[in-house]
């Protein structure tokens, strides 16, 4: 299993800037929108969310810019599996909520544990 990325969360946009890269020493790899039927699918909301994702060493954030409701989370970690579909099977014989968003390339999975954190599986 490899981390992929850390998913959070900021409030305001000027964040990125003045805290995880100016402080951190984190640098900007790229930027796009996550629109809002993917923020609905995955995590419940309707908006169309800025996410940025920077990147320092072996760390990589994925920051969206949301206000978020304590019970619509969108902070999630991602990682990669070799199997991903023996996860998948794990995650549902023992009855944990899988999201799986067919798309034409690959299909996005995320699955949660029962406390609602959310983890997102890639393939190696």
């Amino acid at each position: 299993m490899n981390l992929e990325h850390i998913a959070i969360s900021v409030n305001h946009k000027d964040e990125i800037k003045d805290f995880y890269i100016d402080i951190l020493g984190m640098e900007h790899v790229r930027s796009f929108v996550l629109n809002q039927e993917l923020v609905n699918d995955i995590f419940g909301f309707h908006t169309d969310i800025p996410v940025f994702l920077i990147k320092k060493g072996d760390l990589t954030l994925e920051i969206f810019v949301a206000k978020q409701d304590q019970n619509k989370r969108i902070n999630h970690i991602c990682f990669s599996v070799q199997n991903r579909e023996e996860l998948i099977n794990k995650v549902q014989q023992k009855s944990y909520e899988l999201i799986r968003i067919k798309r034409t390339t690959r299909d996005l999975i995320f699955v949660k544990d029962k406390s609602g954190n959310i983890f997102e599986i890639k393939n190696n």
